[in-house]
């Protein structure tokens, strides 16, 4: 069964929950804080992470709060059920109803009735995620999420990420996201030279819960085949980003999406361990100097200690034919894993890059080209990428 997310600040009842839940196979989960600090799209997020199936807010909290957030809850994750513990009336019934809240449970109930409101709201919970379109439920069938890491600036990140969502594209035209990650000094608006009316920033500063339709406006499509969801303009507003905003975006992208390409800041921040948690692949990006190197594998222990090891990891050396003292085989000793795939140097790629079209829509046969195609088959196997079937023209 579902988890069960408590909203109280009163351990005595926490315990009483889960004294009437006994051997219910829902997960309880307290929720501690304020319903009127803080951002309310943060708190709804908290609230429903997770596999949380129902939200029961305690009697110590305002009504007024619980219903408020009840509304905006029903509004995000119409899938969960909501049930407030106080006094019900006619009139609180009424209001209730109209905030979305399945049930509303007296504070002295006992706990056969405590337990029997719980258990029949996580039934609830379960059926309708049974019938509900995945787009509509958190926890529905999600695309592939694709991270692209690298230990340090400069390694030929942004250029795989860019290269792989159009290679792609290509291949399913339509059904790929890029999201720039890379909050304060993303560059993915140029190198594919876009002119976006939004950005990540716009999601913050949006007015109530994100849901499935409302992100779609803030994406950027790209040739119709290819959506970007932008970096914020400025480091100031890739600053007040917060890291709950950027899971629920990636997880509805990933609901909407076949393949969600997330490219992220160098090194490791909340947001890039965030995105790390979520995926379903890792690449991981580094070129031949020794620095680079020992960054990355201090970038594996890093997962690896967090636990981060859910999703398949590649590999990915990047000007692999430079000549700077190391051998190939050294960087896989340090690493401590073989290596996936080898990209070679090329100015072609910087060229693509500053002219807003990467080298796999331009030179799929190039030496660098045919890598990326390689790289797409490791990832999936059955999309074969091809030249593009879209006349690029300047200014688009």
């Amino acid at each position: 069964m579902s988890r069960l997310t408590l909203a109280t600040n009163s351990a005595a009842f926490e315990q009483r929950v889960r004294r009437a839940l006994g051997s219910v196979n829902g997960d309880v989960k307290r929720w501690r804080g304020s319903l009127t600090d803080g951002d309310a799209r943060t708190t709804v997020l908290d609230l429903t992470a997770d596999d949380t199936g129902v939200v029961a807010f305690g009697p110590d909290l305002s009504v007024k709060d619980a219903l408020e957030m009840a509304r905006q809850v029903d509004e995000a994750r119409p899938d969960i059920s909501v049930i407030v513990i106080t006094e019900p009336s006619p009139d609180l019934w009424e209001a209730a109803l109209h905030a979305g809240v399945r049930e509303i449970l007296p504070a002295d109930v006992s706990d056969d009735e405590l337990q029997a409101g719980l258990e029949k709201a996580l039934e609830i919970t379960d059926r309708r995620r049974r019938t509900m379109p995945a787009a509509v439920v958190g926890t529905g069938t999600a695309g592939r999420v694709i991270s692209v890491v690298a230990p340090k600036g400069g390694s030929g990140k942004t250029a795989i990420a860019t290269n792989l969502g159009v290679g792609l594209a290509q291949a399913a035209p339509g059904e790929v996201a890029i999201i720039d990650l890379d909050l304060q000094f993303g560059d993915i608006t140029p190198t594919l030279e876009l002119n976006p009316e939004h950005t990540m920033a716009d999601v913050m500063r949006a007015a109530g819960p994100i849901d499935s339709t409302a992100l779609k406006v803030f994406l950027t499509a790209r040739h119709e085949n290819l959506y970007v969801l932008c970096a914020p303009d400025s480091p100031a507003d890739g600053e007040m980003v917060s890291e709950p905003v950027v899971r629920r975006t990636i997880e509805l992208l990933s609901q909407q999406f076949k393949y969600v390409i997330v490219d992220t800041a160098a090194g490791l921040n909340e947001y890039t361990l965030a995105a790390a948690e979520m995926s379903t692949d890792v690449i991981l990006v580094c070129d031949m100097g020794v620095a680079a190197v020992r960054g990355m594998r201090k970038v594996v222990d890093a997962l690896d200690r967090l636990e981060l090891t859910g999703a398949k990891r590649y590999h990915v050396i990047n000007r692999a034919d430079s000549r700077v003292g190391m051998e190939l085989s050294d960087v896989a000793a340090i690493l401590g894993h073989q290596i996936d795939l080898r990209l070679p140097s090329s100015r072609a790629v910087a060229t693509a890059m500053n002219s807003g079209v990467p080298l796999i829509e331009t030179a799929p046969r190039s030496p660098y080209g045919k890598r990326i195609g390689e790289l797409i088959h490791l990832l999936e196997p059955s999309e074969a990428p091809r030249e593009s079937r879209f006349k690029i023209r300047r200014g688009e």
